[in-house]
């Protein structure tokens, strides 16, 4: 996996622990709600940018299924201008569950707070599938079909199947919540099953 790819997902992790509403009165008990309030506009200061939420990182440790992050007491006190003797180091330790998922030579890192990532390729194709499959049922034949949307014949018989995907299947793509496996290029490539049923097996496994 890339580099840069594994960072910004780490720094997504962070974030998303610094800035949940629940992180800084725990962290710092002793603070009063100024201090937090204080404390909590520094976080949203900090934004997207990836590179200041690893900074405050002092070491990860990568176990089956999960990172153990642990953040630096230090750097912690220093970006809250607190000391760091006030904070509950628990707190500074950040497990994320991740599974991996491989794509032809490419692997992802997939966490189970992460947010979803629509396949807007893939989401036009079922689209595209059902709208020439409409046309079919309305009389119209392939060729007259590719030569009203100026697409190939081949293209529209290698899309159409999508249009006969189970409905929960189209909810988790359209949500982006599918198998990171499951894309068009992979749909070209293998038939998918009549069955909703195994469909659904066939593409839990991507």
């Amino acid at each position: 996996m890339p580099a840069v790819e594994l960072e910004s997902k780490v720094a997504h992790v962070i974030a998303k622990q610094l800035t949940a509403p629940s992180f800084i009165g725990p962290l710092f008990p002793d603070a009063t709600a100024a201090e937090i309030a204080d404390a909590e506009a520094k976080i949203d200061a900090i934004g997207d940018r990836s590179t200041s939420w690893l900074e405050l990182i002092k070491r990860i440790d990568l176990n089956a299924g999960e990172l153990n992050i642990c953040l630096d007491q230090k750097r912690i006190a220093t970006l809250f201008e607190r000391d760091s003797n006030e904070q509950l180091q628990d707190l500074l330790t950040i497990k994320a569950p991740f599974q991996i998922r491989k794509r032809g030579v490419e692997t992802k890192l997939i966490f189970a707070d992460a947010p979803s990532q629509r396949d807007e390729t893939l989401i036009k194709n079922i689209a595209k599938a059902h709208h020439w499959f409409e046309q079919i049922k309305s009389g119209k034949t392939f060729s007259q079909i590719a030569a009203n949307d100026q697409v190939s014949k081949r293209r529209i018989q290698q899309m159409i199947e999508l249009a006969f995907l189970a409905p929960d299947i189209i909810r988790d793509v359209l949500e982006g919540t599918q198998p990171i496996g499951f894309t068009s290029d992979w749909y070209l490539r293998h038939a998918i099953p009549v069955s909703w049923t195994e469909q659904r097996a066939l593409i839990a496994t991507l």
